[in-house]
């Protein structure tokens, strides 16, 4: 998992109904295996940082109220890379 360390992502952000409302980017700081996220459910995540939302009069927010930076599910990230087109990664 810290091979994710540094690399720019592509987040796909869900309602919580599960429904995917966007996507945001941004660069990996951090990873966490294993987080407990509800009772009896375990996620590894990413802490996604300088997160970009393409609207800079919107800047991403997090639960927190914390501004250009969140925990995400690490299956809801996409890695970007430039020297790959992308069709349908991950």
């Amino acid at each position: 998992m810290y091979q994710f360390i540094g690399k720019r992502v592509l987040v796909h952000l869900y309602s919580r109904e599960g429904i995917a409302v966007g996507t945001v980017e941004g660069r990996v700081a951090d990873v966490a295996k294993a987080v407990e996220v509800a009772e009896g459910m375990k996620k590894d995540l990413v802490f996604v940082v300088d997160i970009q939302t393409g609207d800079p009069e919107n800047p991403y927010k997090n639960s927190a109220g914390m501004e250009g930076e969140s925990w995400f599910a690490i299956q809801d990230i996409e890695i970007l890379d430039d020297e790959k087109p992308r069709l349908f990664t991950n």
